[in-house]
Parts: structure tokens; sequence; C-alpha cells
């Protein structure tokens, strides 16, 4: 049975080993700037400085998802507008069609646009965005689970930011599947 280091830090200070910083894992709201880890193990701020650059670099992540948000939703909105086009001509096809033809019940039958549906390779491209979307949402959910006030601050104020300066006009009141 191993019993090396497993990622708890919880084991007593052993005489002769010197002190490691090690991440503390809090489960109440904390304003600590030394030795949080966001995320990942890896990810371990030491130092005033590092907080500064990981609350940066958390804004950007969260200014990011928003633009990847509103990039989606355009993405969507062309797509919608693309297939309309093709219903529209489609049916105007139809209707000449039913026109030419010398039947009275042709022109029932016609009625209806013919539905067009996106390719695979538009729906593997939605469907790809929204998975990052998702991904990066849930991340950003794990920093703010991190308790600490500074990052749950960059995550607010990123968020803010990109939803000022992407989402303009370009992002409809719903707000989906959206975890920070």
């Amino acid at each position: 049975m191993d019993h090396g280091h497993d990622g708890h830090h919880d084991m007593p200070d052993m005489p002769g080993m010197p002190d490691m910083p090690m991440c503390s894992m809090n489960m109440l709201f904390n304003w600590q700037v030394e030795d949080v880890c966001v995320v990942f193990e890896w990810w371990h701020i030491r130092t005033a400085a590092g907080l500064i650059a990981s609350c940066l670099a958390v804004f950007a992540i969260a200014a990011g998802y928003e633009f990847l948000r509103a990039e989606s939703a355009a993405l969507d909105q062309k797509l919608q507008d693309a297939t309309e086009k093709k219903r529209a001509d489609n049916f105007a096809q139809d209707q000449e069609a039913a026109d030419a033809s010398t039947s009275e019940n042709q022109g029932l039958l016609n009625a209806a646009p013919t539905a067009v549906k996106l390719s695979r390779q538009q729906e593997m491209i939605r469907s790809g965005v929204y998975a990052i979307l998702v991904a990066i949402s849930f991340w950003l959910m794990l920093v703010f689970m991190t308790y600490n006030g500074y990052l749950m601050i960059a995550v607010v104020l990123g968020a803010g930011f990109g939803h000022y300066f992407f989402g303009q006009s370009r992002l409809k009141a719903s707000r989906s599947i959206q975890c920070h």
C-alpha cells in the first residue's frame, strides 16, 4: 500500500523537514493571499504579485467566456438566417412548381415551406463551441468555489466586462447553462 504524497496536506510537521508551502482548501469565504491554488495544484499562488497575476488571468478568462458566448450567439443567428433563406428559396420554388401545375389540389399540398436542416459540419461546429462554453463555465464555477474573495471578484468583474464590451445587442436575455 502506497502511503506517499496523495494531495492531502493535513499531516503534522515532521522534525527536520523544511516547511513546504501547500495549497489550502478553504470551504469558507476568505481573503487569503498566499498558498491559494486555483483549481489545479500547479496553479499555486505564493505571493501577492502571484495573486494579482492570477486575478488578471481569471478576469481575462471570464471576459473571454463572454466573448465566446457572444460569438456563439452570432454564429447561431448567421446559421438561422441562412436556413431561413434556404427555406424561403425552397418555398418559392415549390410555389412556382405549383403554379405551373394544372391540378387544383397541388397548391394545397405545397402551402408549407420545406424544412431545411443544418449540415453535419455546422451542427458539429455549434456543438463544439457549446462544449467549450460549458467547460469554461464549469471551470469558472470551480474558481469561484475556492471561496477566495479576490478570485470571486475577478470572475464577476471579468464576466461583467466581457458582457458589456462583447455582448451588447448580440446576446439575448436567455441565460441557459451558466455556472458563473
